[in-house]
C-alpha cells in the first residue's frame, strides 16, 4: 500500500467494495459463497478506509484545518453505519434481496466520482519494506483503546441483536433511524458543550448515556426503547469523536494518519466483535455491556484521561 498512490488504492478498493461484490453476489449459489464474497468486501472496505483516512483526508487540507477534517471524516463514518442500516432495511421492505443491493452502487459511484476528481498533492515515492506496520499502527496509543472500545462494542451488540430478529423490519428501521438522530445530536452537542465542561467530563457523561440506554433497552416498552436508541447514538457518537481527537493530538504531526488508522482499527474490531457476539447469541443480556462501560469510565478517569489531560487545553475543535 505504501508503494502506491493512496488515491489509486482507494479507487481500486472501492470498485471491489461495490461493483465487483455486487456482481459476484448475483452469481452466488449458496451461503458459503456469500460468506467468501462478504469477506472480500470487508477486506476491500478496510483498505479503502485506510487509504482515505490515513492520507487523502489530510493531504488535501491545510495544516490548520486538519483537525476539522479528521473530525468530519470520523463523524461521516459514525453516521454512515446506522443510516446505511436504516436505508438497507428500507430497501429490504421494498425490494427482494436479489434486487435491493444493486442500489448500493449509487453511493459507491458518488464516492468514486468525488475522489477521482480531487487533486491530491504529488509526493515522492517512499521506500519501505514489503511488510511494515509503521504507517498503519501506533502502539503508544493503545491505552486509549481500553477506554474507547466499549462504545462501538455496545453499538455492535445492539446491531447484532436486530440482525437476529426476522419479520420486524419496520421496528428495526425505526431503531436505526433513532440511532442516527442520536449521533447527529451528539455532533451538535459536542460543538456547544465540550468547551464548557472539558474533554474528560464529556466522555464520562457520554458513557453514562450509553449505560442509561442499556438499562432502557432492557425494558420491554416501545417508548423506553426509542429513547434508548437516541441515547446510545448520542453517547457512542460523543465518546468516539472525543477519543479520535485524543488519538490525533497525542501523535506527532507526521503520525496523524497512523494514529487515525489505529483508532479506526480498534473501532471496527470492537463493533464487529460486539455484532458477532449478539448475532451468534454468545451473551443473552446486556449486563456485561453496562459493566464494560463502567470499567471504561473508571480507567479513563483514573489513568487514561489524566495521561491525556494536557491535550484538553489544546483542543480547538
Amino acid at each position: 500500500m505504501e508503494r502506491r498512490s493512496r488515491k489509486e488504492v482507494f479507487l481500486k478498493s472501492l470498485l471491489a467494495v461495490g461493483p465487483l461484490v455486487i456482481l459476484l453476489l448475483s452469481y452466488a449459489k449458496n451461503y458459503n459463497e456469500v460468506l467468501l464474497i462478504t469477506l472480500l468486501q470487508g477486506g476491500a472496505f478496510g483498505v479503502a478506509q485506510t487509504a482515505l483516512g490515513t492520507t487523502l483526508v489530510n493531504d488535501v487540507l491545510l495544516s490548520q484545518h486538519r483537525n476539522k477534517g479528521d473530525l468530519i471524516y470520523g463523524w461521516a463514518g459514525r453516521i454512515g453505519i446506522p443510516l446505511g442500516l436504516f436505508f438497507g432495511y428500507i430497501l429490504h421492505l421494498i425490494f427482494p434481496f436479489s434486487n435491493g443491493y444493486w442500489w448500493t452502487l449509487i453511493p459507491c459511484a458518488l464516492s468514486f466520482l468525488l475522489v477521482a476528481q480531487t487533486q491530491v498533492p504529488l509526493k515522492a515515492p517512499v521506500k519501505v519494506p514489503i511488510v511494515t506496520l509503521d504507517r498503519f499502527f501506533l502502539p503508544k496509543s493503545c491505552p486509549l483503546a481500553l477506554t474507547m472500545v466499549a462504545a462501538p462494542w455496545t453499538l455492535g451488540r445492539i446491531t447484532g441483536y436486530f440482525a437476529g430478529r426476522h419479520n420486524e423490519d419496520v421496528i428495526i428501521c425505526s431503531a436505526f433511524l433513532f440511532i442516527t438522530i442520536g449521533v447527529l445530536a451528539a455532533f451538535l452537542i459536542q460543538i456547544f458543550v465540550r468547551r464548557r465542561i472539558g474533554q474528560r467530563a464529556l466522555i464520562t457523561a457520554s458513557y453514562l448515556l450509553v449505560i442509561v440506554s442499556i438499562v432502557l433497552f432492557s425494558i420491554h416498552n416501545e417508548m423506553a426503547n426509542m429513547l434508548s436508541y437516541l441515547l446510545i447514538g448520542c453517547g457512542v457518537g460523543a465518546v468516539s469523536s472525543r477519543h479520535l481527537m485524543d488519538w490525533v493530538t497525542s501523535a506527532q504531526h507526521c503520525q496523524r494518519g497512523t494514529a487515525q488508522n489505529t483508532y479506526m482499527l480498534f473501532w471496527r474490531l470492537a463493533f464487529s466483535i460486539g455484532f458477532l457476539v449478539s448475532d451468534f447469541g454468545l451473551i443473552h443480556d446486556f449486563i456485561t455491556d453496562a459493566l464494560f462501560c463502567i470499567l471504561s469510565i473508571i480507567i479513563y478517569i483514573t489513568w487514561v484521561g489524566r495521561q491525556y489531560a494536557a491535550n484538553d487545553i489544546g483542543y480547538t475543535e
